[in-house]
């Protein structure tokens, strides 16, 4: 369904009409990571104890950038949200949960993108990650998994860029924001951004087609690209699909978080010893913006528009490749009322800034320089990049082990959010209110902060130390919660001790011999030297642990049986018993679930014969146990 000419116009002078400069109250968010395994208990645990939770607004993440969604279809089919694997995909429970949350005053937005759902692999490797020599700071990725970069291909995943090769992922996984020149609404959008243009001459890409083969013209590679085209089948704008979706599900608003890397280095321009522009990428994320802010006036102007930042998007100095610095200070400069839209006013969502899984190496000139090195300070030398600028932006954190650098390679230059490094954003960035990644995420270390502390003090900082949400807790699924510790201590460290009351999913009693330790639970996060009873046997923790099975090995060791007594065993949560296995002689048509390798596929429309992980017809869901979740979400500085 395609919006007229003269909506359109209507539409734009309401998008004048309707935006003002006053800055929204503040908001406390965090993003909730859905999937059919955790996402629907973790959603009601959050709706049952919206009155006490420490935030006021939920971020649902992630739905894919391509999808497609009917008006009044009230299904989830197309959209790639991986929320349940009902007849409807979740719509009704999800609807419900919404609007639960905000009679209690918890705003939720929808999600589009993140790193999974914006990562086109074979791009990302060779222009981004190997497009500036063998010295960049993830080019070992490439040397680990291929040995150099004429090895990536599709086979190896193209040597495991984008994402780790223990996370098993295959093309399917990952997405881009396609460019539907099919829509009115987005030509009238492209019309604008053109019009405006303060730098190079604006290029789209709709060659670029996701599902579809596409040949590199730099080195004649033939790939296909991410995601699907049955937005173009269907004859539809995902831009505009969000704004209905949004609508029917009672959303108070949406977020786009766009991380399309490879397409800035891609698409970069200047002369081959840099600095370059990275102008073609202002364009086409100023036009997806522009799309749903037209989408937002004309079909449901109430909606917010909320978007996820680049820590260095508002720097204005030369860019020198491999993130997405300046994007969002030349939207400003040359589209000040699209960037006004997302920041302030009516639909003021916010400027999201992800000033998080930053790094102090050195090596890489990863500090701003040599004395702005520790997480405050390169945080308030970002915000305040925007600030100096005059652009309105918010403070991320990120709880628990940053995803860069990664665990496994570099630990030594992460920078988690410690209780002491808290407390100096708070000191300058507090008043402001901010969101985190992710709701459920484990701190994964005494140092780091759990998500309940973290999110109490930017409550308090933000909304008032008085405010009743502020002392609340995060909650768990079955009732339990996350327990803040009483005490706090503000050092270099920052030692927090959480303790987590649950009740599990699934056990059962058996006869066994005695143990002393608790029975292990799913559910609860145990620190190194942690001890746990589990089938008769007596198990230690040798570093911290969430959901590890103790049979299943590491990081768990067997002391051995124990004596008398019954010991209760928790089953994990999710399998692939609800769907039937894949078979290549089985015609499936849109919406037919089944199990392949692990996980759960939902096919997109009729197929038959065409394998799940490999074909764009099949959209990937949760893995079949709860050992096998990933993540849809990674940042990059």
């Amino acid at each position: 369904m395609r919006l007229s000419t003269a909506l359109i116009t209507i539409a734009s002078a309401l998008v004048m009409a309707c935006s003002s400069q006053v800055e929204a109250a503040p908001v406390v968010g965090g993003y909730l990571l859905l999937n059919p395994t955790t996402g629907p208990s973790r959603l009601k645990a959050l709706a049952d104890n919206a009155a006490n939770i420490p935030i006021n607004r939920v971020f649902l993440s992630f739905a894919r950038p391509g999808m497609v969604y009917v008006p009044g279809s009230n299904t989830l089919a197309h959209v790639g949200l991986n929320y349940d694997t009902t007849a409807d995909f979740g719509f009704a429970d999800l609807k419900s949960k919404v609007a639960t949350l905000q009679a209690a005053g918890v705003e939720v937005f929808l999600s589009v993108g993140g790193w999974n759902y914006g990562c086109f692999p074979y791009l990302y490797t060779y222009y981004s990650v190997g497009g500036y020599g063998t010295t960049t700071p993830n080019y070992y990725k490439i040397q680990d998994n291929g040995g150099s970069l004429a090895a990536c291909t599709e086979a190896n995943m193209w040597c495991y860029t984008c994402e780790a090769k223990s996370e098993n992922t295959v093309l399917a996984d990952f997405d881009i924001f396609p460019e539907p020149s099919n829509s009115t609404t987005w030509q009238a959008a492209q019309n604008y951004i053109i019009g405006k243009a303060g730098g190079d001459k604006p290029v789209y890409h709709p060659e670029i087609v996701p599902g579809h083969s596409w040949t590199d013209p730099v080195n004649k590679m033939t790939n296909v690209v991410p995601g699907n085209d049955y937005f173009i089948q269907q004859g539809r704008d995902p831009y505009q699909d969000l704004v209905y979706l949004a609508k029917d599900l009672g959303l108070a608003g949406v977020d786009i978080d766009y991380e399309e890397m490879w397409h800035a280095d891609y698409f970069k321009n200047g002369t081959s010893t840099g600095p370059w522009t990275n102008h073609q990428t202002v364009y086409k994320y100023a036009t997806i913006i522009r799309d749903v802010m037209v989408n937002i006036q004309t079909i449901q102007p109430s909606i917010k528009l909320a978007t996820a930042a680049s820590a260095a998007g508002g720097l204005s100095t030369n860019w020198w490749g491999g993130n997405l610095k300046n994007i969002w200070y030349y939207v400003f400069k040359w589209y000040p009322e699209v960037y006004s839209f997302m920041s302030t006013g009516t639909n003021g969502g916010g400027v999201n800034i992800m000033t998080y899984d930053l790094s102090d190496n050195q090596q890489f000139s990863e500090c701003p320089d040599s004395n702005t090195c520790a997480l405050s300070q390169q945080v308030n030398y970002y915000m305040n990049s925007y600030a100096a600028n005059g652009m309105a932006a918010n403070v991320g954190y990120e709880i628990g082990i940053p995803a860069y650098p990664a665990s496994d390679h570099d630990p030594t230059h992460q920078l988690p959010l410690t209780q002491s490094e808290l407390t100096s954003i708070l000191a300058v960035q507090g008043s402001k209110g901010g969101f985190f990644w992710e709701l459920y995420k484990a701190a994964g270390s005494t140092a780091n902060l759990d998500v309940s502390t973290a999110a109490q003090q930017i409550c308090k900082a933000a909304l008032g130390a008085s405010t009743p949400r502020c002392s609340g807790v995060i909650p768990q699924p079955g009732g339990g919660v996350v327990t803040p510790s009483a005490t706090v201590s503000a050092t270099a460290t920052g030692t927090v001790t959480a303790t987590k009351t649950t009740t599990s999913a699934a056990t059962t009693t058996t006869a066994s011999s005695s143990c002393s330790a608790a029975a292990w639970d799913s559910a609860t996060a145990y620190n190194g030297g942690a001890q746990v009873s589990y089938n008769g046997h007596l198990y230690t923790a040798q570093w911290w642990s969430q959901n590890n099975v103790p049979t299943a090995g590491a990081p768990w060791t067997d002391n051995g049986a124990c004596g008398g007594g019954p010991t209760t065993t928790a089953t994990p949560g999710g399998s692939c018993s609800s769907s039937q296995a894949w078979a290549s002689g089985t015609a499936y048509s849109g919406g037919a679930t089944v199990s392949y390798n692990g996980f759960i596929y939902t096919a997109q429309w009729w197929t038959q014969g065409e394998t799940p992980g490999t074909a764009a017809v099949w959209t990937k869901g949760a893995a079949c146990t709860s050992s096998m979740r990933r993540r849809r979400y990674r940042n990059r500085k």
